[in-house]
């Protein structure tokens, strides 16, 4: 089964309301601070609106955050949400950070996202990605595979086929030279062929998963419209 959400963050760069959006979200928790500091404003929006969280995204300065602040952090959003799927960006501190998660005795998997190889995160590449879950956590441990961050070579059939293995969050958007990453995931100006991608998914690869719209605030407003279509593409119509 694949799930369809778009990405929600509280925070000014939201062009979009929680009561707007028709389906579930990606919950994104862009610093440790700002939930600190909105905690409970955060947590009974989310319960008061009654949508479906699918997907929680770590905050950016996870691993230079207490650990224990996070997991903590973790258990009071899925008290609240039922959600036990984290994302997390490989960055400096992530093996350890993966060694302190695997001690946890929680009903939660961790996704690591993928980003190019410039990014010059620790993990540069998915492969990393598969051999750090391979050696921290086969069980509770899973990619979050970002079109718009990976490079082209990735989206090889044979080699995606091999990531989607590990994969069980997608992060779904397209990207332009010269204008960046995170356009709607059907934008003509894309490099990227994401509807032919999006159609493969079930009925080449079958596999099953969540798929997060997650755009640029620019382009907020054409979020419910590529749902309907990614849903419709999915649905093989």
């Amino acid at each position: 089964m694949i799930y369809v959400s778009t990405s929600y963050g509280f925070g000014p760069d939201n062009r979009y309301k929680l009561d707007q959006i028709p389906n579930s979200i990606q919950l994104a928790i862009y610093k440790y601070e700002l939930y600190k500091n909105n905690q409970d404003y955060i947590l009974k929006t989310i319960e008061k609106s009654n949508i479906q969280v699918r997907v929680v995204h770590l905050p950016l300065d996870t691993l230079k955050t207490d650990y224990d602040l996070i997991f903590k952090m973790m258990d009071e959003i899925y008290a609240v949400t039922g959600c036990s799927k984290y994302v997390v960006h490989p960055n400096r501190g992530i093996v350890e950070f993966l060694k302190a998660f695997n001690k946890q005795l929680r009903p939660f998997s961790l996704c690591i996202e993928t980003f190019a190889w410039k990014s010059k995160k620790t993990f540069r590449t998915p492969l990393e990605i598969v051999r750090a879950i391979c050696t921290y956590g086969r069980h509770n441990m899973y990619m979050t595979l970002d079109t718009s961050h990976i490079e082209t070579l990735w989206f090889d059939p044979k080699i995606m086929e091999y990531l989607l293995c590990y994969t069980n969050v997608i992060h779904l958007s397209n990207r332009a030279k010269g204008i960046g990453q995170h356009l709607p995931f059907n934008d003509s100006r894309g490099e990227l062929n994401l509807i032919s991608f999006v159609k493969d998914l079930d009925y080449k690869y079958k596999w099953s998963g969540n798929i997060v719209l997650e755009y640029m605030p620019e382009y907020h407003h054409k979020l419910y419209k590529n749902l309907k279509y990614l849903e419709e593409l999915i649905n093989g119509r």
